[in-house]
Parts: C-alpha cells; sequence; structure tokens
C-alpha cells in the first residue's frame, strides 16, 4: 500500500513540473514594414512586421516578447499597408514550472482594425 501512494506522489509531483502557463491578450498592433516576396512566389507568403500600438497589458507574462512580432500576409483578414493597424489575439506561453524564464509568445487571428 505504502509503494503505491509513493508511486501515486511522484506521478502527481512529476505532472505538476511539467505545467504550462499561458495567457491569451487582444492587442493592437501597427503595420511597420512589409518584407516583400521575390517574383515567382505566392504574395500571400510575404512578411509583416508589426510593431505594439499602446500600453503592454497589466498581467503580461514578458513584455519584452510582444513587440515587435513578423506574421505572414495571409495571417491577417483584409488587405494592410505600411501604417494600417490590426488587432490580433496574442499568447504567452511558459515551458513549466522548472522553465519559467523561457516564454513563447505567439500573435495570430489579426483583422483589419
Amino acid at each position: 500500500m505504502r509503494k503505491i501512494v509513493v508511486v501515486l506522489a511522484g506521478s502527481l509531483l512529476l505532472s505538476g513540473c511539467g505545467a504550462e502557463q499561458w495567457k491569451k491578450y487582444d492587442v493592437r498592433f501597427k503595420v511597420d514594414k512589409i518584407y516583400e516576396v521575390p517574383a515567382g512566389f505566392d504574395r500571400k507568403d510575404a512578411q509583416l512586421r508589426l510593431e505594439l500600438v499602446g500600453d503592454v497589458p497589466d498581467d503580461i507574462l514578458e513584455p519584452d516578447t510582444l513587440s515587435p512580432q513578423v506574421v505572414k500576409r495571409f495571417e491577417i483578414d483584409g488587405e494592410v499597408r505600411v501604417g494600417d493597424e490590426v488587432e490580433c489575439t496574442a499568447e504567452q506561453k511558459t515551458q513549466g514550472y522548472f522553465e519559467t524564464s523561457v516564454i513563447d509568445t505567439s500573435v495570430d487571428w489579426c483583422r483589419k482594425a
């Protein structure tokens, strides 16, 4: 019986160590630059550099990873040009309790503001 309790306690401890923390934010960016693709490639593969507009959300995990962001043109609903503003969903994740210093930021679901 004690062995079962020890194994269960160890499993709970290990499962807690691998847990991720994540948060989602709705943020506004401005299209800062468009990296066009060479002739012969699909125009939708062009990348856009986005700069944050306004203040960083208060409870963000890591402000420095939020801006600038680079996304592909097809990830934004609507046609945009340099200077246009877009609203996106930003998601930040930690890798677990032991690696809290590693925070991944991804931006998706962008739409022209």
